[in-house]
């Protein structure tokens, strides 16, 4: 035993055992515990245009305009713009002020007026609710309270497909915002009873206590049976694996096929057509198990079909220049790639670190492509972003090819030496 304690190998290996563990737990529980809810986009639209639904944004926006506010307010002045905002991801929640908003208030207010008006020339004299002045009050008063008050609307909506995380959080935070806010507007009314010294009946309170109404409506919503949102995910990790493995076993088989066992443009014309045909059987393969066994929906077959092949062939292309370049020792960077990948992935980016945000999430093909599968399964309108995440997916493939073709003329050219 102690000689193998000793030995050098054994001291390498615990060197790599703990950095590759140190390197886990800064992947996994790193990202995941530096994330914080930091300036969440959320648009806000104002369909009354008036006096006091103005103010209202107005404090809002106050109240969330410093760096380390929770959300980020974005003005939107119509809301047949939301469903486009939403695809493009520039918010995952929107708060819309009802058109009749600032007319509903007023009624409440003037309603308000006319039981203070009641109950104080209620408790005048007899003889003093004669007069014509006192008769004019009472009939103001009795017009003002006649007109029964709604409640004033605001109504949330959550662009649940859009990310998971900021839908959960969105769909606590924004509800509560238009309560507390109701909740300020009772408390100044009740204010005002207390300053007239006034007391109102059960009934008579019950209709104005909550003057605004909030109500929620869901967005891009998950299908059943969509793994509670993780589909992007799991598609991902399955054309990962279906590509990982084959690429390693597809080099080694074309490797010592080649005549003088190094790589050249034989092995690489041969690891590509062998590509192109596991792109097909996997994709193929992922889509029979996932969707026609388990009963994931899918809106659009012949666009995810696309999908998925070319994420398979993207990170097929990629793992096969890592390991015809580094051969084994690839494994390891792909490891590297994918541990830190998962853990930053399934965020939105406002919630990350910069560390994590700037140094993963901005690059990572994994990132592409799980947008890629939420457009497809989730969310409709979203032609941008999945023109720029093919785009950057589709330029990461072809770097790889080059690489890929390079290493069997570098690699061969040195052999000959």
């Amino acid at each position: 035993m102690w000689k193998v304690v000793k030995s050098k190998f054994f001291w390498v290996c615990m060197v790599i055992i703990c950095a590759f563990v140190g390197l886990l737990s800064i992947a996994q529980v790193g990202a995941r515990n530096s994330a914080k809810v930091k300036e969440m986009p959320v648009a806000i639209v104002n369909e009354s245009h008036s006096k006091v639904s103005k103010k209202l944004v107005k404090s809002l926006k106050d109240k969330f305009s410093d760096s380390d506010a929770t959300l980020k307010i974005i003005d939107v002045n119509k809301e047949s713009k939301l469903k486009q905002g939403f695809a493009d991801k520039k918010y995952y929640g929107a708060l819309v002020i009802d058109k009749d908003f600032d007319d509903t208030l007023t009624t409440q207010q003037n309603y308000l007026k006319g039981l203070i008006m009641q109950a104080k020339l209620a408790k005048l004299p007899a003889q003093q609710k004669t007069s014509p002045q006192v008769k004019a009050q009472l009939a103001e008063a009795k017009k003002l309270v006649a007109q029964k008050p709604a409640q004033a609307k605001i109504r949330v909506l959550i662009s649940q497909g859009s990310n998971m995380q900021a839908s959960s959080l969105l769909s606590t935070a924004l509800p509560q915002i238009g309560e507390g806010l109701g909740q300020g507007l009772a408390k100044q009314m009740q204010a005002t009873l207390d300053k007239n010294k006034v007391t109102l009946s059960s009934a008579q309170w019950q209709t104005i206590n909550q003057p605004i109404k909030v109500t929620t409506k869901v967005k891009n919503k998950i299908p059943d049976k969509s793994i509670s949102g993780m589909a992007p995910m799991i598609f991902v990790m399955l054309a990962w694996i279906s590509s990982f493995m084959p690429s390693m076993f597809l080099r080694k088989s074309h490797h010592e096929l080649d005549e003088d066992s190094k790589i050249g443009l034989k092995t690489v014309n041969n690891q590509m057509g062998s590509g192109i045909l596991l792109t097909v059987i996997a994709t193929l393969a992922i889509f029979v198990i996932v969707h026609l066994m388990f009963g994931v929906p899918i809106k659009n077959t012949g666009s995810f079909l696309l999908t998925l092949a070319l994420t398979v062939a993207v990170l097929y292309l990629l793992q096969t220049c890592l390991l015809n370049w580094f051969g084994m020792g690839g494994q390891p960077i792909l490891m590297v790639i994918w541990l830190l990948s998962m853990a930053v992935a399934t965020y939105p980016k406002e919630m990350l670190s910069p560390i994590f945000r700037n140094g993963v999430y901005s690059w990572t093909p994994v990132r592409f492509a799980m947008d890629l599968f939420t457009n497809n399964l989730y969310i409709s309108g979203s032609s941008a972003t999945t023109q720029t995440d093919i785009i950057v997916l589709v330029s990461i493939g072809l770097v790889a090819l080059f690489a890929v073709y390079m290493s069997g003329l570098f690699k061969k050219s040195a052999a000959k030496k």
